[in-house]
């Protein structure tokens, strides 16, 4: 299987997959870069892995030799890339390099193991990945061009680039697929053509791309890749159907903002709190709390709270987890089981339908007691709510000392709603659904930066967090849901909409206490009844009478909208969620035209599909049509030439062999004129289209692969066959025309 067109588009795919692993890498530098100054940014990581690539399928295409090279080949790339010339004649050199080795993949393996994805620029890393890119790439090429299965090589590059994807959370992957799948399909057409490969295998490769492209949003890969780590520009609780700490808000707002979740009866409105998180890594929110560990009281005996019930109906969701109202003291679950962070959850998962009924304690602190309620902190809760990552970017202190100055607070309650003020009303920021922060290790410094602050809860809720860190206030993030629309007296119907981030800190003596810092939302009035965040008005905001005027003017412009657009217009009366994510157009519109562009030539192999020598003779005047410049083949559309002489005019305009095709249609002309049907003429046409299309193929590639797209020989015969149906169509009513007169003339 060497046909020029095979490994053309073989290669493609290899070279698309190779480049693939520049993903795993951020823009940070390392100083053992070795080839010619590689550009120390992603881009260098991104030329390596192509290197990589095309090193291993230049081995796979080498005979009876690849499997020989294959290992020497890839230690070399490794060495050379990372370390620079080996010491070729010093025992102490040699023994050094590897002391080195080993120490960059022992660092290496903790990256991997601690860090999120992207990785930052580490000699271990390339060590450890080089030799996984090689083996990849040469085996995937050896596959096709020596063991004739393409269908291998396109599963094996295509779920490589599918892993990538989900481990890399997507980021940046569209030219990728987009790039496979274009040549995965040139690459199923190319060896189909060549009479190697069975029909039935374009149809396993059609499967393989698809399984590929959807791949990352396959309902285990959260399970089986990422770990169910959590992106903060995402976080939440959506997706259509689970309702889950490993789901996304987005979710819920591109695909299902109006699915009905959770209908729920309450005595009060509250926020249905389903857990919290409290470890940030600068790119995901994770929940790293024990079972059995004191991490601070969730609320403090001392503290008066009022207990509400609340009867929960499961409708369009599944979840392990208990939404109800902070905090959660019973339930009718038998298998319920609280959580150290106070939340509830079961084992197992809600069907729909189920119903339960739980009461919740609603502390209720007054500002004297959270004032006076100091910062003398359990060691406990230190280690575990103050972490800060090391990548935490400057301007989150910076911020924190913005708040510092401009308010001035006086006590930790005071640095908790200053932060919350700022966040909400005086620093400028807006609540946007249109934001999209594809880079989550950069989010947080785009967001809080001057050119930034625009976004939706998870960036509001976060920010808050850490800039309370950072002023060494305890905080985690919440996720849950804002209480619902009220469609009856005290019962709330909780649907997409309403999926929701927020903050709580804590206080010694008081417990854990929820703000929210995202413009336009509030905590309900049962919720801080004793301690209310201040309202800030014109007179009193610094930005009070800018804020309030474009509020008015976008809920002005939301009653002029027809209600369609309404629902996708952030609306402060209805509370409604938050998208982390903006649907991108392009890589739909790239996968759309891909498709179009496959749809061509895979109809002409549908066509030839049956066998017939009238389909192998309409394939080759096809081909013949196609890759003629427009208006040259007109000269073959006289209804007075035979099959011979259009065959033969054809193939002398594209400048091809003649003499099979010459043959081709002699034996196809002698069908025509036999008597009869036989089983040995079927096979020498058969012989001679393979041996016509064995001359087409040694065409040059590129006018053999625009022919291969272009349409003009389908528009053609869906022309005639229109003709011809409205012919028949005439016969027909004429015919019945006349029966008709013939029985009014009786």
């Amino acid at each position: 299987m060497n046909a020029p067109s095979v490994r053309v588009s073989l290669y493609v795919a290899v070279l698309a997959a190779g480049g693939a692993f520049g993903l795993l890498f951020t823009g940070d530098s390392f100083g053992g870069f070795a080839i010619s100054d590689v550009p120390a940014d992603r881009m260098g990581a991104f030329f390596t892995m192509l290197g990589a690539a095309l090193v291993a399928l230049l081995v796979g295409s080498s005979g009876r030799y690849r499997f020989v090279l294959i290992l020497p080949s890839t230690a070399a790339y490794t060495l050379l890339v990372v370390y620079g010339w080996p010491p070729l004649f010093s025992l102490r050199g040699w023994r050094e390099l590897f002391w080195e080795i080993g120490t960059d993949v022992y660092d290496a393996a903790g990256i991997m193991y601690m860090d999120p994805v992207p990785y930052d620029l580490a000699p271990g890393l390339f060590v450890v990945l080089i030799p996984v890119v090689m083996i990849v790439a040469a085996f995937a090429t050896s596959a096709t061009l020596y063991e004739e299965s393409p269908v291998v090589s396109v599963a094996v590059l295509g779920l490589t680039i599918g892993v990538l994807s989900t481990v890399g959370f997507e980021v940046g992957t569209g030219p990728y697929f987009a790039l496979f799948l274009v040549s995965a399909v040139a690459l199923l057409l190319a060896a189909g053509s060549s009479g190697a490969f069975p029909r039935t295998g374009v149809m396993a490769g059609a499967f393989v791309v698809a399984l590929v492209l959807v791949l990352p949003r396959a309902p285990l890969s959260d399970a089986t890749v990422s770990g169910g780590l959590i992106d903060w520009t995402r976080i939440g609780t959506g997706g259509t159907s689970q309702l889950d700490v490993q789901a996304d808000v987005g979710d819920y707002l591109t695909s299902g903002r109006d699915a009905e979740l959770l209908r729920i009866r309450s005595e009060e409105p509250l926020r249905w709190r389903a857990g919290t998180l409290d470890y940030f890594d600068g790119f995901q929110w994770r929940d790293t709390t024990e079972p059995k560990q004191g991490y601070g009281e969730e609320v403090n005996p001392m503290v008066e709270a009022n207990v509400v019930r609340q009867d929960v109906e499961v409708l369009d969701a599944q979840t392990d987890r208990i939404f109800g109202g902070y905090r959660i003291v019973n339930t009718s679950l038998d298998n319920a089981e609280e959580n150290t962070d106070g939340s509830w959850s079961i084992d197992g998962y809600f069907d729909e339908g189920s119903s339960y009924w739980l009461l919740s304690e609603v502390p209720q602190p007054t500002k004297a007691q959270l004032r006076n309620a100091g910062s003398d902190y359990p060691a406990s809760v230190r280690e575990k709510y103050l972490q800060l990552p090391s990548t935490t970017p400057s301007v989150v202190a910076e911020r924190a000392r913005e708040v510092e100055r401009r308010y001035d607070p006086a006590t930790p309650y005071d640095r908790a709603r200053a932060i919350e003020r700022y966040l909400r009303y005086d620093g400028g920021f807006v609540y946007n659904l249109d934001v999209s922060y594809r880079r989550a290790d950069t989010a947080v410094e785009e967001f809080l930066s001057e050119d930034g602050k625009q976004g939706f809860c998870t960036q509001f809720a976060t920010s808050m967090a850490l800039i309370a860190r950072e002023m060494d206030l305890p905080s985690r993030v919440v996720y849950g849901a804002t209480q619902g629309e009220e469609v009856e007296p005290d019962e709330y119907v909780v649907t997409g909409h309403n999926m929701h981030t927020w903050v709580e800190i804590y206080f010694p003596g008081v417990g854990w206490y929820p703000m929210d810092p995202t413009p336009g939302f509030s905590m309900p009035t049962t919720m801080e009844r004793n301690a209310p965040a201040p309202q800030v008005s014109a007179a009193t905001g610094e930005f009070g009478r800018e804020q309030i005027t474009q509020r008015l003017r976008r809920q002005a412009e939301q009653q002029q909208q027809t209600p369609e657009k309404r629902r996708n217009t952030p609306n402060t009366e209805r509370n409604p969620a938050e998208s982390a994510v903006q649907i991108s157009v392009w890589p739909f519109v790239v996968l759309a035209t891909a498709l179009l562009v496959a749809a061509v030539p895979l109809t002409k192999r549908a066509l030839l599909a049956r066998g017939r020598p009238e389909d192998m003779y309409r394939d080759l005047v096809a081909r013949l049509r196609d890759v003629l410049p427009p208006g040259r083949a007109v000269l073959a559309n006289s209804p007075a030439l035979t099959p011979t002489e259009r065959v033969l005019l054809l193939a002398g305009a594209a400048g091809v062999e003649e003499e099979p095709f010459a043959e081709f249609a002699r034996v196809y002309s002698d069908h025509l004129y036999s008597a009869g049907p036989s089983l040995g003429g079927a096979r020498n046409i058969s012989a001679a289209h393979r041996e016509a299309v064995e001359a087409f193929q040694r065409m040059s590639l590129w006018r053999r692969a625009l022919g291969a797209v272009n349409p003009s020989s389908l528009l053609m015969r869906a022309r005639r066959s229109l003709a011809v149906a409205r012919t028949r169509a005439g016969k027909s009513l004429r015919r019945l025309r006349e029966k008709l007169h013939d029985g009014l003339r009786r």
